[in-house]
């Protein structure tokens, strides 16, 4: 019987697998696993997600990884927020150095240069949920950007969360934002303002949260 090298075992794996599928594919020791996982990343066949997720993209099959699915993989509940939501949706033209996303604070949290990762509380994911905007089966949700603006203004307030309003294009707001901003608010705790007036206020009444 032909012995399978480990290259061709490496080929076999998904774009996108967890170090402790090796021990079940291949029926490995968490040791051996852990050698050929090693050897991998100095030959630069692998590359890791970050911290101790266990999570790696198969270079050898995809040279591009996908890391949004590595970060569903690492942590299930990721929701992209702030800026980087703001700017999916062609609100703002500012670039965040890396994507803001939340996860919930209960459940797995891991450290990655490729996210800036946002422990969120449980009751916070609860409050968000009509914001959330794509099928984690399809890739990584977003927060609608009225929810994503509400979110920041909330936590940080104009000028500190890094945008003022004539930072956000106004002339894409469409009556559905108006309504998800008001039903941001409500779920916040804030006033319900008018979202086409806020934004187009000049910049010295813009300090303060919402």
């Amino acid at each position: 019987m032909k012995q399978i090298s480990a290259i061709e075992r490496l080929q076999s794996l998904p774009p996108i697998f967890r170090g402790a599928d090796l021990t079940v594919r291949f029926q490995w020791t968490s040791k051996t696993a852990s050698h050929y996982l090693y050897l991998w990343k100095r030959r630069r066949l692998v590359a890791e997600f970050g911290g101790h997720s266990d999570v790696f993209a198969n270079l050898l099959v995809n040279r591009q990884p996908n890391w949004e699915k590595a970060l569903l993989t690492a942590m299930p509940s990721a929701v992209v927020l702030g800026i980087e939501a703001l700017r999916l949706a062609g609100w703002v033209t500012q670039l965040p150095s890396r994507p803001a996303v939340a996860v919930n604070a209960r459940q797995s949290v891991f450290k990655t240069e490729r996210f800036e990762i946002t422990p969120r509380d449980p009751k916070w994911f609860d409050a968000i949920r009509a914001g959330i905007i794509g099928d984690r089966r399809e890739g990584l949700p977003t927060l609608a950007p009225a929810w994503a603006l509400a979110d920041l203004l909330r936590e940080f307030g104009w000028g500190t969360c890094g945008l003022w309003p004539d930072d956000i294009e106004g002339s894409g707001i469409t009556p559905q934002d108006e309504d998800h901003w008001k039903a941001a608010c409500r779920a916040f705790d804030q006033p319900e303002t008018d979202l086409l007036s806020l934004v187009e206020s000049p910049r010295s009444h813009g300090r303060g949260g919402l």
